[in-house]
């Protein structure tokens, strides 16, 4: 069976776990890279530490600089950070060929409609990624949560589309299913990311030791009662057991968050993509959010980047 040829913008923990396992599955994968980590995977590829205790090493055809001319691939997958979709649609006209199409499995619930802007509705997929992995160094990658992921089913003469990334992914061994309803897992993913996030890199603690302590239990659930309540104004596809169903992910994932490693490190944080965008929407729906004011006021003193909104 053949197989597309794939592009991967991102070559942070998501973008290089993606590009190695589907690289060692023998897929043809072209990775856009920058820095330290460009130069250590085209030295050595990229390493993978399982969490079963196996290792995966692999090296993408191509790991290329962002700007490099590069050949037109089939799909390109964007992993960036939301404050950087706009560079990545920027990154990924020249990569996309005529007739391919882009896969999203960025957090957050606006980045599709960035990159529909550039390259049309019916040529962009939504998608829902579970997994936890860290970057150790630039080329190593260890994952603490199997990958998942979901994919939207495509309408019209678009339809074959979510079963050629069932068979991709599946190839790769990698959890792939279809969604018919996949604005509702964006949102739902978005409204555990509301809560996860912001209280991980203030506590510095994993989300069990968050939970297991009443204060911060009570804060979590104030949080996602906070942004669930905006949703439900704004018109969102929610759930009816969304809170319930975000409840039983967290009590089972005692994880950190991309976020808490980002300002750990001093990477911006994706601040506005989730605090930020739930106090817009919570001022224009006259939704109160004095939790997430709270919260969103203490890392935007502590966030090394410059969120665009800044929203009071």
């Amino acid at each position: 069976m053949s197989f597309p040829s794939i592009g991967i913008i991102g070559a942070g923990a998501t973008g290089g776990y993606l590009a190695a396992r589907l690289a060692a599955a023998n897929l043809e994968v072209t990775l856009l890279a920058r820095g330290s980590t460009l130069a250590a995977v085209q030295a050595g590829g990229i390493r993978v530490e399982e969490l079963d205790g196996a290792t995966i090493s692999a090296r993408p055809n191509h790991t290329v600089a962002h700007g490099d001319p590069v050949d037109p691939v089939d799909i390109v997958i964007v992993c960036v950070k939301s404050y950087d979709t706009d560079e990545a649609a920027r990154l990924a006209a020249p990569l996309l060929s005529d007739s391919g199409y882009i896969l999203c499995t960025q957090n957050g619930i606006d980045n599709e409609t960035i990159l529909e802007k550039r390259f049309g509705q019916g040529r962009v997929v939504p998608g829902v990624l579970y997994i936890g992995v860290e970057r150790t160094e630039p080329n190593v990658i260890r994952c603490s949560v199997p990958p998942r992921l979901v994919v939207g089913a495509m309408a019209g003469e678009s339809r074959h589309v979510g079963d050629e990334l069932h068979a991709l992914f599946s190839h790769a061994g990698i959890d792939c299913t279809i969604d018919e309803e996949i604005l509702a897992s964006k949102w739902q993913k978005f409204l555990f990311n509301c809560a996860l996030n912001p209280l991980t890199s203030l506590t510095r603690l994993r989300l069990g030791q968050i939970l297991e302590r009443p204060a911060g239990r009570n804060l979590f659930e104030q949080v996602l009662d906070e942004a669930l309540a905006v949703a439900k104004a704004h018109g969102a596809p929610i759930r009816m057991d969304a809170r319930e169903q975000v409840m039983a992910t967290a009590e089972r994932m005692n994880i950190s968050s991309s976020m808490a490693e980002d300002l750990k490190a001093g990477r911006p944080i994706e601040l506005d993509a989730f605090s930020g965008l739930v106090g817009k929407l919570g001022a224009q729906t006259g939704v109160p959010t004095p939790a997430t004011q709270v919260l969103y006021q203490l890392l935007a003193v502590l966030d090394p980047g410059t969120s665009a909104s800044r929203w009071r």
